[in-house]
């Protein structure tokens, strides 16, 4: 496959996605909600082992791993980190080394993403949430000093590769959505915001293309309003300045739906539960738990609430984690 440029700011990328990724019509979910008409991006088919939105950033922060000699991927985040598996599929593709550092319970289960992680080949290692919560950054330095020690050229990028080279990924799925739906078309465009990196990057591309006709709105599924403020400024503010893009504040406004959090991060809510089952009943598709779940709750009630412009067509951002759907059966008991 040919890559063409989406920008001259655009940094080098190594295609490994499986892109475009459909925009889909959810009729059964429309009637049964009675509501006109939702659309959903299917970010959960960019390819089976690296599928979901984790794929698109590593694209280009592998590319960069690549251009600096790397031989081994090094990267964080909880025991059923979509993004770590994705990590751990794309190193065993490409032929590279990969070590992940997890956040993980005593003797967690073997099952959905950690499965695959080891079944890639991943070395791991598993910390308690409150050691790694006081000592993330030694254990990562320390697990690149082990790299090192053993003879490996590590290269480090952290959980959901959320940095400006990452942010990337989604300023292409903007403009993949752009070209489906058309410039003029009115659009409230949904995402979960966690790591912070998808929905920074969906706010770059709106202003990078100049559609005015977009309103990009986030839907937190771990931490506050605030602190999501804060941390995708920051990233705005670190890609702009990186890649000299010339964007400003305003430019650049934040838009956040609050109400989905929950109780924290993967701790689902009830109604983050009935609109999975329902999502799978009507349309035979699977959302997960930790992210997808909640948002799209979120994002129905938002639609439901009549909060939608006049004229804008209502999508969702689907960012996959099927696989941590099959570690939480235990929900569903």
């Amino acid at each position: 496959m040919t890559d063409v440029a989406l920008h001259p700011r655009e940094p080098q990328r190594r295609l490994l996605a499986v892109l475009p990724t459909p925009l889909v019509d959810l009729s059964n979910l429309s009637r049964a909600l009675a509501i006109p008409r939702l659309l959903l991006k299917r970010d959960d088919l960019t390819g089976l082992e690296t599928s979901g939105n984790k794929i698109r950033k590593l694209e280009y922060v592998i590319a960069d791993a690549l251009a600096e000699g790397a031989d081994t991927l090094v990267t964080h985040g909880g025991f059923q980190s979509n993004h770590c598996r994705a990590t751990g599929a794309v190193a065993a593709r490409l032929g590279l080394g990969c070590r992940l550092i997890l956040r993980s319970p005593e003797h967690p289960q073997n099952d959905g993403n950690l499965f695959l992680d080891r079944l890639f080949g991943a070395r791991i290692s598993l910390i308690h949430p409150a050691q790694y919560a006081i000592e993330k950054q030694q254990l990562i330095d320390a697990g690149m000093a082990e790299e090192r020690a053993a003879g490996r050229r590590p290269y480090f990028f952290p959980v959901g590769a959320s940095i400006p080279l990452g942010c990337w990924g989604y300023i292409r799925c903007f403009r993949e959505i752009l070209d489906q739906l058309g410039r003029d078309t009115p659009i409230d465009l949904f995402a979960p915001v966690s790591s912070s990196g998808t929905i920074a990057g969906l706010i770059l591309g709106r202003a990078l293309f100049d559609a005015q006709n977009v309103r990009v709105l986030g839907i937190p599924v771990s931490d506050s309003l605030p602190f999501f403020q804060a941390d995708i400024r920051k990233l705005l503010d670190d890609t702009i300045a990186q890649f000299e893009l010339g964007l400003t504040v305003n430019e650049t406004p934040i838009d956040l739906i609050d109400g989905s959090i929950g109780e924290g991060y993967a701790i689902p809510t009830p109604a983050a539960l009935e609109t999975l089952k329902l999502v799978a009943r009507t349309e035979g598709i699977l959302l997960d738990p930790t992210y997808t779940a909640k948002a799209i709750s979120g994002f129905l009630d938002f639609v439901k609430a009549g909060r939608v412009r006049a004229g804008a067509l209502p999508v969702f951002v689907h960012t996959g984690g099927v696989f941590g759907l099959m570690a939480r059966r235990d929900l569903f008991e």
